[in-house]
Order: C-alpha cells, then sequence, then structure tokens
C-alpha cells in the first residue's frame, strides 16, 4: 500500500520536474534575446498573471489527466479484487472532478479576462 502512493508521488514529482526542465530550456532561449529598458504597464502585469495561471491549469491538468490514467489502470488490472477495483474507481472519479474544476477555472478565468481586457 506504501509502494502505491509512493509510486504515484514519485510519478507526480517526475512528470513536474519535466515540466519545469521544459518551461526553463523556453525560458533560456528566450533570454538570448536583448533585453531593452522601458516602465513596467499594467498590461504588462496583466500578461505576467494571465501566463502565470495559463502554465498553472496547464500543470493542474496534466496531473488530472494522468491520474485519470492511474485509475484506469488500476481498474484494469484489479483483477476482480473489490477493494482494488473501488480504490480505482474512487482515482477516477477524484481526478475527474479534478479536471472539471480545471475546466472550470479556466471558464471563470477566460471570463474574468474579457471583463477586464
Amino acid at each position: 500500500m506504501k509502494s502505491d502512493h509512493l509510486k504515484r508521488i514519485f510519478s507526480a514529482a517526475y512528470c513536474i520536474f519535466l515540466m519545469i526542465f521544459i518551461f526553463s530550456a523556453k525560458v533560456q532561449a528566450a533570454s538570448t534575446v536583448t533585453v531593452v529598458t522601458r516602465k513596467i504597464r499594467v498590461s504588462d502585469f496583466v500578461n505576467l498573471v494571465e501566463n502565470v495561471f495559463k502554465w498553472v491549469l496547464s500543470v493542474a491538468g496534466a496531473i488530472s489527466l494522468f491520474m485519470l490514467i492511474m485509475g484506469g489502470i488500476m481498474y484494469m488490472t484489479s483483477a476482480g479484487d473489490e477493494q482494488k477495483a473501488s480504490k480505482a474507481k474512487k482515482t477516477f472519479y477524484w481526478a475527474l472532478g479534478g479536471l472539471s474544476l480545471i475546466v472550470l477555472a479556466y471558464a471563470i478565468g477566460s471570463i474574468i479576462n474579457k471583463i477586464f481586457s
């Protein structure tokens, strides 16, 4: 039982670190552009918040999708064991609920962005 939790934690951590490395590679590639000094505007801050919001939702969506797949695999490999099947169903339903919350957060964020744009 503890090994299942450790596998899930390590798998989620691996996905997060992979996304961080991909993001840092993009930042390093973008940092080669010459920086021009200028005053910071409110629209710059809004763009920053929007980009961070989209990035967080992307990471959360990837984790949720991963957990959906894990729940499906756990259910398929339960081999008729009712306890494992119920655990897999719970994992699947919670991941599905998380994914629906992510979609709802994206919709609300888009509406707020259109209101204040």
